[in-house]
């Protein structure tokens, strides 16, 4: 390690963008004084990379290095071209663009599905369009860096939903080349496992598709139009699997009658506790009040249904529902509950069912994969 350290390449002051052909000219003509750019290096006390840098047009000059090689240049001619072309770029620039070509590097290693791609190429729209309904279903993304606004994304699933998650890890590589690795633990000791894809593009691409960061229930949350708008049967129902499988419920009902298939959205309103205070409505003091206790209930003047109907709406759930039906299914989606929050505020309960004659069918299209659900949905009437 010498004492010259990094004072070229990455000098902490302003800097002097020109055209790479008229860097490469001034550095050479510099160096030609002292026969080579490893003596001109030595001669500005500044690493030789940087005058190869320099020279290469990779990196921008600092003001100071720039003046010292003219002078050395000693050619008017080249001073004034100089001069003319130069571009002056300040320390905030300069630190942005070190940041730009890092990020650039870290992007290499990705593969990003363009909008293009996913439009013409069958397979990785159907592989896109599952991760992306995993991550709509059971995935979040995350802030990981507050300071810097990166972000990261979250998977998670039941502890015995191993094979979910390995097709989830497998699609991963597949689609961005990247691999999440065996499944975690939570750190609270839940009784799940879950994953991660650390790359701040990675959760950029999510959120271009559309999946917000924070909490879903608060956001308006849709399917990618590449996915509901395409006319590929086999598309619907790659991105129907990972809410059936994830979110879905198969069971019996019970006193052992037909089985039934249900999942749960949730999505916040903007009504408080006192709006609609569940003791006079039911009679005790838990959170939750079912859809039975609604029907005769208002507020404002409105039925409180219709309320949450027209302004809390699970509008990603309606788009299951649509896929559903573009398949030869028959869903139905209705409010089950309101649920109290820690906040004071209600949060709107969406079911979305499937008749019990059309559970069988779910498995035959590949929407229902999952061991335990496929087992359940295949059994005896």
């Amino acid at each position: 390690m010498t004492n010259r350290g990094t004072r070229g390449a990455y000098r902490k002051e302003d800097r002097i963008s020109l055209p790479p052909e008229l860097q490469k000219e001034l550095v050479e003509k510099a160096a030609a004084r002292y026969g080579n750019c490893q003596e001109l290096a030595k001669h500005l006390n500044i690493p030789k990379s940087s005058v190869h840098y320099y020279r290469i047009g990779r990196l921008t000059m600092p003001v100071s290095i720039l003046e010292q090689m003219l002078k050395i240049a000693g050619d008017a001619s080249l001073e004034a071209r100089v001069k003319n072309a130069g571009i002056e770029k300040d320390r905030t620039w300069a630190n942005e663009y070190a940041i730009s070509i890092y990020r650039e590097m870290c992007r290499e290693k990705l593969r990003l599905p363009t909008r293009e791609e996913l439009e013409t190429d069958d397979d990785l729209r159907r592989k896109a369009a599952t991760i992306i309904s995993y991550v709509l279903a059971e995935g979040s993304i995350w802030l990981q860096k507050e300071k810097w606004g990166e972000c990261a994304v979250n998977i998670t699933f039941a502890e015995h939903e191993t094979d979910l998650y390995e097709h989830f890890r497998r699609l991963c590589r597949e689609v961005f080349l990247c691999d999440i690795g065996p499944p975690q633990r939570p750190g609270n000791g839940a009784a799940a496992i879950r994953g991660f894809i650390y790359s701040r593009f990675a959760a950029e691409w999510f959120i271009e598709q559309g999946v917000h960061p924070g909490d879903k229930a608060a956001r308006e949350l849709h399917i990618p139009g590449w996915i509901t708008k395409s006319g590929d049967p086999l598309t619907w129902t790659a991105a129907l699997q990972p809410w059936c499988d994830g979110e879905g419920s198969v069971y019996r009902s019970q006193h052992g009658g037909h089985k039934k298939f249900s999942m749960v959205q949730a999505r916040h309103t903007d009504l408080e506790c006192v709006t609609i205070p569940r003791n006079s409505i039911c009679g005790d003091s838990k959170r939750s009040i079912s859809h039975g206790y609604l029907i005769n209930h208002q507020i404002y003047g409105i039925p409180v249904l219709g309320y949450c109907w027209a302004i809390s709406r699970s509008e990603v759930l309606d788009d299951v529902a649509d896929l559903f039906r573009r398949v030869g299914f028959h869903p139905r989606v209705q409010i089950s509950s309101l649920y109290l929050k820690n906040d004071g505020f209600w949060s709107c309960h969406w079911t979305l069912t499937i008749p019990s004659y059309e559970i069988h069918s779910m498995v035959g299209l590949g929407i229902i994969t999952q061991l335990r659900k496929k087992g359940v949905a295949l059994s005896g009437a």
